[in-house]
Order: C-alpha cells, then sequence, then structure tokens
C-alpha cells in the first residue's frame, strides 16, 4: 500500500516538475510560440468550424459531386451493356446482296460484355461505399459529438492555460478526450473533402472522356443492330432491289466494321480504366484511411498526453 502510494506520489512529482519545465521554456519563448497560446487558437478555430458547418457543407456538396459522376458513368455502361445485349444476335453481311461472308456483332461485341460484367460487380461496390461515406459525414456532423467537442476543447484550453489548478490525470484525460473527439468530428469531412479534390483535379478528366467515348461506342452498336435488321427485314425480293438502288451505300460496311472494330477495342482500354479510376477513388484509398486513422488516433492522444 505504501509502495503504490509513493509511485502515485512520483509520478504526480514528474507531471509537476515537467509542467514546471513547459512554463520555464514558456517563459522563454515568444508569446506567439507558448504552446498554450496554440491550444487556444486551434481550440477557437476546431469550435468554429463544428458550429459553422462550413467544413461539413463543403465535404458533402464534394462527395454528392463524386457520387454523381460515379452514376453518370454506371448509367452509361449499362445502356453499353443494354445496346451489346441486343445487338448481339445481329449479323452483317459484307457483300453488296447479302451474298457474301456475314459477320456476328455479338463475336466483335463479346469482350465488351465480358469487362461490363466486371465493372458493374466495381461500381455496385463504389457506389456502396461512396453511400457509406456519405452516411459518416452525417453521422460526425451529430450535434452530441459537437458538444462534446465543445466542452472538451473549453476544458483543454483551461488545462493549458491554468495548469496547477488540474490534476495531472485530469488534464491527461482532457487532452486524450479532446484528441479522439477532433479525430471523430473532422476525420471523415477532410477524408471526404481531400478525396474529392485528389478525383476532380487527376482522374475526372479521363474519366469524363471515357465516359463520352462510351457514350458513342452505345450509339455505333445501335447503327450495326439498324443496318443488321434492315438486311433482315428487306428480305430477297428487297435485297435484289436494294442492290441497284443502294450499292455504293453498301459497299462502305466493310470500312465501317473495321472502324467499329477499332471502336470495340478504344473502349474496352476505356472501361479498363475507368475500372481503375473507381476502384482507386471508391476502395483502395477508403481502405489506406480506415487502415491509417487508428494509428493516427493513437499518436495524437500520445503527443496530447
Amino acid at each position: 500500500m505504501e509502495l503504490g502510494t509513493r509511485e502515485s506520489s512520483a509520478s504526480d512529482a514528474d507531471a509537476t516538475s515537467a509542467t514546471d519545465t513547459t512554463e520555464e521554456r514558456a517563459s522563454v519563448l515568444p508569446s506567439w510560440l507558448v504552446p498554450r497560446t496554440w491550444i487556444l487558437v486551434l481550440g477557437a478555430t476546431a469550435g468554429l468550424l463544428a458550429v459553422s458547418g462550413t467544413l461539413d457543407s463543403r465535404a458533402q456538396a464534394s462527395a454528392d459531386r463524386v457520387f454523381h459522376q460515379a452514376l453518370l458513368t454506371y448509367a452509361a455502361v449499362r445502356t453499353l451493356d443494354a445496346a451489346v445485349s441486343l445487338a448481339e444476335g445481329t449479323e452483317i453481311a459484307l457483300q453488296p446482296g447479302g451474298m457474301g461472308v456475314t459477320v456476328s456483332a455479338g463475336e466483335v461485341l463479346e469482350p465488351i460484355d465480358d469487362i461490363v460484367e466486371q465493372f458493374s460487380s466495381v461500381m455496385l461496390v463504389s457506389t456502396t461505399s461512396l453511400g457509406v461515406q456519405s452516411l459518416l459525414l452525417r453521422a460526425s456532423a451529430w450535434g452530441v459529438i459537437t458538444v462534446l467537442l465543445i466542452v472538451f476543447l473549453v476544458a483543454r484550453v483551461g488545462t493549458a492555460c491554468f495548469p496547477d489548478r488540474f490534476h495531472p490525470k485530469v488534464r491527461r484525460f482532457v487532452a486524450g478526450g479532446t484528441s479522439l473527439l477532433l479525430v471523430c468530428r473532422f476525420a471523415v469531412p477532410v477524408y471526404a473533402l481531400g478525396s474529392a479534390v485528389f478525383f476532380e483535379r487527376f482522374l475526372q478528366p479521363s474519366q469524363v472522356e471515357a465516359v463520352q467515348a462510351i457514350e458513342e461506342t452505345s450509339g455505333d452498336i445501335r447503327e450495326i443492330e439498324q443496318l443488321g435488321a434492315a438486311e433482315v427485314e428487306e428480305g430477297w425480293v428487297g435485297r435484289v432491289s436494294a442492290w441497284f438502288s443502294g450499292t455504293v451505300e453498301r459497299l462502305d460496311v466493310p470500312q465501317r466494321m473495321a472502324a467499329f472494330r477499332d471502336r470495340v477495342s478504344t473502349t474496352i482500354e476505356h472501361l479498363m480504366h475507368l475500372l481503375v479510376v473507381f476502384t482507386l477513388q471508391t476502395i483502395l484509398l477508403p481502405l489506406v484511411f480506415v487502415w491509417a486513422l487508428p494509428k493516427v488516433v493513437k499518436v495524437m492522444i500520445a503527443r496530447a498526453t
């Protein structure tokens, strides 16, 4: 019992001596470099941001923009998937009058069909991740967290300005609680804002280009489908008549098919690029955030106490 009392007294004495040393150093430093001054300034700034909700509104708007881009991309890819599904059974004649070699559009579009299925799975995970991020943004702005943060910020400023009036254990508790609440209140908004800026600065230009290319490919597929449908619906009599009236136009079919194959190859490249973009933005970056957050909290609490 006496040993425990001695250890407690020794720890309190060490904490008191550390406080005295800090005060001695603070008396030598300029006023704007004193730790308590920085604690006061940062505490006031954090309190204003928490109460005003400025950071929350900007983070939510940025997250909504990223979510909107994800929905546009998903809609474009689903439109492409629908066009591919409709055109899979289309056969195109490469000779006038339909008397030559025919090519099945499904053979040309099969690589796109396979990638679209994988892309749909990735986009499902991506939209879910963005939805969870939006929910966490709303949870971090919960009024209870804000009130607790304000209380701890006031207590932190008080313990920093008048350290001799508080027990060392109280000072450590207040410092650790303030650090934890700061992370709970601002970690998700800061991450959402930073990831949105990263997306808009580095990823969105190529994403917009890829979506436009996919939409153009969907239009090309519909044209190919209509061309094949026209061949089927005309019948043999219509083909004989069309051979005299539209030979020049039909001779362009091989060139159009060659251009269409090039378009399909380009679309596959764009789909792969979109896979990389949304995997990085909505899967890898959140995983890095989840991995780094506990480490940051531990470091903050250790430095604060």
